[in-house]
C-alpha cells in the first residue's frame, strides 16, 4: 500500500514503513549518454561515483535491495525493456547499449540520480551489464573501482572480448564511507568486497541463484601496490588459502598466462609468495560456503572453485595481455 512517498508493507501482523524516494524537481540524471563503447561507459560511471572520504554512500534499504535483485534476475533471463520497480525508478535506469567497436548489444543497469547536482551519484549503487548472447558463463567483477586503478576498464574489456555473460561494478571507492549504517543494523563499509549491505553483493547473490548448480565462474579483478607481494606480479586464489589441485581452473589460468606471458611471476594460494588470498572476501565466502543457512563469519565449506580472485601489480592490468589466457581457460 502506498502512502505519500512511502510504502506500507504488511508482513503477517507487522507493518513496516519503507520510505521510497521521489525524484526532485530539476534533479540531474547522470546517464553517461555520450559513451560509445563499454570502456567509455564504465569510465564515465567510475568518474561520477562517490570517491574516497566523500561519506556520501547511502546503504540500500531492504526494499531497494530486493527490487534491485528482481531487476538483475530479469536481465539474466534476457529482458531489458521493462519498467523498473517503484522503489528504484527515481534512482536508476535500465537500457540497451550498443558498443560502437564490436557492434554488439548489451543490457545496462546503472545509478543515475544526482539530486544535488554535484556531478556525483547520490547512493553508490554501481552498475550491472549483461550480454544476452554470451558464449561463456563468466561474471567479471570489480569490487574496488578507483582504488584498484584500471581494473574497471581491464575487466570490462576482458568481459567484452571473451563474450562473457555479466560485468559487475561496485558503486563507490572502497573508502568512500566507512562505518555507514545498513539495514542489517550493524556498521557496514563501502568496501563492496567486505560488506553485504551493497548492491554489488546483492547482484552477486542473484547471479548465483540464477545459475544454481550449473557451471559458472565469478572472476574478481583486484589490484595490489608495487611494494605488496614483491616476489610475484600476479596472484590467484579461490578466496581460500589452500593450494589448488591439478586440473583446477586457477592452475589452468596460471599455465595459460605463463604460456602467453613467460616473464610474469604468477603465484597461487597455498604458497609463501603472497598472502592476498581474498579469505575475507564475502562474495568468495558466499560461493565457497553451503548456501543453506549461510551467514558471513561462519566457517567456509570446501570451496566450490567458482570464485577466482586475481591480485595484480599496476603494470599487469592491460586487458589485452589477459584475453588469450581467459579464452584458453574457459573455451
Amino acid at each position: 500500500m502506498r502512502c505519500g512517498g512511502s510504502f506500507l508493507l504488511v508482513l503477517g501482523t507487522s507493518v513496516v514503513l519503507a520510505m521510497v524516494p521521489t525524484r526532485a524537481t530539476g534533479a540531474v540524471e547522470l546517464t553517461c549518454a555520450s559513451s560509445a563503447t563499454l570502456e567509455a561507459l564504465v569510465s564515465c560511471i567510475r568518474d561520477q561515483m562517490p570517491g574516497r572520504g566523500s561519506r556520501s554512500l547511502v546503504a540500500p534499504s531492504f526494499l531497494e535491495m530486493s527490487a534491485w535483485r528482481s531487476v538483475v534476475s530479469a536481465m539474466l533471463r534476457g529482458d531489458c525493456g521493462f519498467a523498473l520497480p517503484y522503489s528504484l525508478s527515481p534512482l536508476v535506469r535500465i537500457r540497451p547499449f550498443r558498443d560502437a567497436e564490436s557492434g554488439r548489444s548489451y543490457c545496462v543497469l546503472l545509478e543515475t540520480a544526482d539530486w544535488n547536482g554535484d556531478g556525483i551519484v547520490d547512493r553508490g549503487f554501481g552498475a550491472f551489464i549483461v550480454d544476452a548472447g554470451a558464449e561463456r558463463e563468466l561474471s567479471h567483477q570489480v569490487a574496488h573501482p578507483i582504488a584498484d586503478a584500471g581494473t574497471e576498464t581491464q575487466a570490462v574489456t576482458v568481459f567484452k572480448e571473451t563474450r562473457s555473460r555479466t560485468f559487475l561494478l561496485a558503486g563507490a571507492h572502497r573508502d568512500a564511507s566507512p562505518g555507514v549504517s545498513g539495514f542489517y543494523g550493524s556498521s557496514v563499509s563501502s568496501d563492496a568486497a567486505h560488506s553485504a549491505a551493497t548492491m554489488f553483493h546483492a547482484t552477486h547473490v542473484e547471479i548465483a541463484a540464477y545459475y544454481g548448480e550449473k557451471p559458472w565462474w565469478a572472476i574478481q579483478w583486484h589490484g595490489m601496490s608495487e611494494d605488496t607481494c614483491e616476489v610475484v606480479d600476479v596472484h590467484l586464489s579461490h578466496g581460500v588459502d589452500t593450494s589448488p589441485t591439478a586440473g583446477d581452473k586457477i592452475m589452468e589460468l596460471r599455465d595459460h598466462l605463463r604460456a602467453h606471458e613467460p616473464t610474469w611471476r604468477i603465484g597461487v594460494a597455498g604458497g609463501r609468495e603472497c598472502a592476498l588470498n581474498g579469505t575475507s572476501n564475502i562474495q568468495g565466502h558466499y560461493l565457497n560456503s553451503a548456501p543453506t543457512g549461510w551467514t558471513y563469519g561462519g566457517a567456509a565449506a570446501p570451496p566450490s572453485r567458482r570464485f577466482v580472485h586475481i591480485e595484480q601489480h599496476p603494470g599487469f592490468r592491460d586487458p589485452e595481455r589477459w584475453i588469450a589466457a581467459v579464452l584458453a581457460t574457459w573455451p
